[in-house]
């Protein structure tokens, strides 16, 4: 009998990119139902230590679980352990489960589907390669295994030197087994691509005693039924009692057959995670992920990277639509050495070396074009391994810091990092926003990241999409948006008038009332309304002043933002991991009840200034905030001497205080990160000093523990009159907008020589 059910959200795979998707998905607020099904018949568990201290420890460890089970009751997560996948339907959103170990068989329709199933070790197809003894790494029973043969075995043979096969080998080593490793290729770690440093770890495996065997590989394996030699293909007998093999892994994809998931070697999905399904992600090693830093595809074996993923997939399940642009990491220990690799070690390169492998202290800087591609790091400290994360991620060019690389004591966070420019919303304050760029291009300002909200992503997207000449097109588009006013000589009479008519007539290439449009339908009518005004003039002057297809490929990223109207949800378009269009632009300025909102793939958008009119916030989250240079043009002030003296100006005050700047320097959030800071540091103290080695080269403690280059930030202060019009931002006369820039240009003259 096979049963049928309902799940909202289902997790494949009980690793860590699994496990990790299943809590976050409940952290981040989802409210449905959440299946996890796992292949083993254990929890989640962490999978690092099966190489290393599992082998090595003086009794068999237990496996860590990666989220207890209190934790998943807690967060009402069901588990199926010891399931496995017969197949998935991606059209019909179903997942079936054969009947096994006294289980019915299961038919799973789906809401969202996270496919986390991780890779399998490539298995050797030669003679003997089925004796006893012959050992592969995957599970916590492979683990097992594995050491019950190293506690009685005197001599073992390891295939392969990559990083399983090195850190697999020094284990047994620890153990007193006499260790043979051989390797197909012609180094060591051949991933590192870095001849200087494979011989380097050659010599140190050496030097504990380990025999390196280099361009040979088993031919075929002797004994009866237990392996008791290895035969090379290139003539030599190696004795063993048992044998290890680490020559690779393959993506669990053999379930998908026919599910109409794009497959090739892995789960194929994009930037977000997403297959050719929108409902369906995947994540881990079963991910072949576009990587929007090194902008190509591929796959990554690291639990890092399954964490990362996972923590992402689960967020875009819920509608997030987040890019995963980390940088990746591997660390790892072989005897008392404890190394970080981050990046893609891509050729050609060059290479710059700091400190020295003797000497325990040592990283090499892998840069393309003067940008780095890659660290491996050595014994140095925590902060520099964050920095230079940051310096792949963001592509800086570091042409003018290379001669003081090689330094170990040049400050990296000396590197400047990146330029970013913040562009509030404020409707007619965006010709201020103008002069400022005018000013800021004129002192030799150019923005590597444009963060913008309202009319701060329209300013944005026309100064990303010219990169080489941002000015001259803001001043078409201002221009452009100009309207003519009745000459006034009362100042204060003419805003006022030039706003009402504007109030009443629109703005000719921005926005048209809807009282001036024709009914052409019922639901046309006043009554039907949902705005007051029309933007598609405005999407017409975007298309006049920005390429779409440029903006793509601009060296200046840009980011907007918007609300999702039914999740309330903030979301970012991020020119990085999209392309953008109009639509992505006017959603960011749908302010309601004015503009009506725009509708991108199914999905609604208002104002991103609703929720936040600092659009600071998204560049911290997406970008990280070590060593950025940031101007912020602060179009709202954040004080006033005077209080409202009527409820226009109650209106206009409330509007100031809700779209005022609000990044502020959190001292009672680095207070508690000191002190995170100081508690770590003093529980290190009580540790053997081989397992704070181990923890400083772990990823989560580089991240927590590294202290970032400061973030310095420019602030170019709109300072308005205290009898300024209370509608002055709705104000597109031309008077009104060349006075805005005058005024901007001047700020930023004098944010500049501060």
């Amino acid at each position: 009998m096979t049963m049928t059910r309902q799940v909202d959200f289902m997790v494949i795979g009980g690793g860590l990119a699994g496990a990790t998707c299943a809590e976050t998905l409940r952290a981040e607020g989802a409210t449905g139902s959440i299946l996890l099904i796992g292949e083993e018949p254990g929890l989640p568990y962490q999978r690092p230590p099966l190489s290393k201290t599992f082998i090595t420890s003086a009794q068999e460890s237990t496996a860590r679980p990666v989220v207890s089970e209190a934790r998943f009751k807690e967060l009402d997560i069901d588990v199926a352990l010891g399931r496995q996948v017969a197949s998935v339907d991606a059209r019909k959103r179903l997942v079936r489960l054969p009947a096994d170990a006294g289980q019915p068989a299961d038919q799973i329709h789906f809401g969202h589907l996270l496919i986390a199933t991780g890779a399998s070790p490539v298995r050797l197809s030669v003679p003997g390669a089925d004796l006893g003894g012959i050992h592969y790494l995957r599970s916590i029973a492979d683990a097992r295994a594995l050491r019950a043969s190293a506690l009685k075995t005197q001599h073992a043979v390891v295939i392969g030197a990559s990083f399983i096969g090195v850190e697999i080998a020094a284990s047994l080593c620890q153990r007193g087994v006499k260790v043979t490793i051989v390797e197909e290729r012609a180094h060591v770690l051949g991933k590192m691509k870095t001849p200087a440093l494979s011989a380097y770890f050659k010599s140190v495996l050496e030097s504990h005693g380990v025999e390196v065997i280099l361009r040979d590989a088993p031919a075929s394996f002797a004994g009866s039924a237990q392996v008791e030699a290895v035969f090379t293909r290139e003539g030599r007998t190696l004795p063993c009692d048992m044998v290890v093999v680490g020559i690779g892994v393959t993506p669990d994809t053999g379930f998908l057959h026919g599910s109409g998931i794009h497959v090739n070697h892995g789960v194929l999905v994009d930037r977000f995670l997403q297959t050719n399904h929108h409902s369906i992600f995947a994540a881990g090693d079963v991910a072949n992920f576009f990587d929007p830093v090194f902008n190509e595809q591929h796959r990554i074996e690291h639990w890092d990277n399954a964490i990362r993923q996972g923590r992402l997939a689960a967020r875009n399940m819920l509608g997030r639509h987040e890019a995963y642009d980390a940088v990746s990491y591997f660390f790892s220990h072989v005897f008392d050495l404890h190394f970080n690799l981050l990046g893609r070690i891509e050729e050609p390169y060059e290479k710059i070396d700091r400190g020295s492998l003797e000497s325990g202290s040592f990283a090499s800087f892998y840069l393309h074009n003067d940008v780095p591609r890659a660290l491996f790091s050595l014994g140095r400290p925590t902060d520099e391994t964050k920095i230079v994360e940051q310096l792949i991620r963001n592509r800086i060019n570091v042409a003018a810091q290379k001669s003081s690389l090689a330094d170990p004591a040049y400050k990296l966070s000396n590197i400047p990092n990146q330029t970013v420019l913040i562009l509030q919303g404020g409707g007619a304050y965006g010709a201020f926003e103008y002069g400022a760029v005018k000013a800021l291009a004129e002192g030799g300002v150019r923005p590597d990241i444009i963060s913008g909200v309202s009319i701060g992503a329209f300013n944005g997207a026309i100064i990303a999409g010219n990169p080489d000449h941002p000015v001259e097109a803001l001043a078409g588009f201002w221009a452009d948006l100009g309207t003519i006013s009745p000459f006034i000589p009362d100042e204060s009479l003419r805003r006022s008038v030039a706003s009402s008519q504007i109030a009443m007539f629109g703005v000719q290439h921005f926005f048209t009332p809807r009282w001036m449009l024709p009914t052409l339908a019922t639901d046309q009518l006043p009554a039907q309304w949902s705005s007051l005004y029309d933007m598609s003039p405005a999407r017409e002057l975007l298309v006049k002043y920005v390429d779409f297809d440029k903006l793509a490929k601009s060296p200046i990223r840009l980011m907007v933002s918007a609300v999702d109207i039914e999740t309330s949800e903030l979301v970012i378009f991020d020119s990085y991991a999209e392309k953008l269009t109009p639509d992505h632009i006017v959603a960011s300025g749908s302010l309601p009840p004015s503009f009506p909102w725009t509708t991108i793939r199914g999905h609604h958008y208002w104002d991103g200034g609703i929720v936040s009119n600092s659009p600071l916030e998204s560049v911290i989250e997406r970008c990280g905030a070590s060593g950025k240079t940031v101007f912020i043009i602060d179009l709202f002030p954040g004080r006033r001497t005077t209080l409202p003296q009527n409820l226009m100006e109650v209106m206009a005050r409330r509007d100031e205080i809700l779209y005022a700047e609000r990044i502020r320097s959190d001292t009672r959030t680095e207070r508690n990160m000191r002190d995170f800071r100081k508690l770590v540091e003093e529980l290190q103290g009580d540790l053997p000093p081989e397992a704070v080695r181990r923890l400083r080269s772990n990823p989560l403690y580089i991240q927590l523990m590294g202290e970032d280059a400061p973030m310095k930030i420019t602030r170019i202060v709109r300072e308005n009159s205290e009898d300024e019009s209370d509608s002055r931002d709705y104000d597109f006369s031309a008077r009104t907008l060349e006075q805005l820039v005058e005024s901007g240009y001047a700020m930023a003259q004098k944010a500049l020589k501060k």
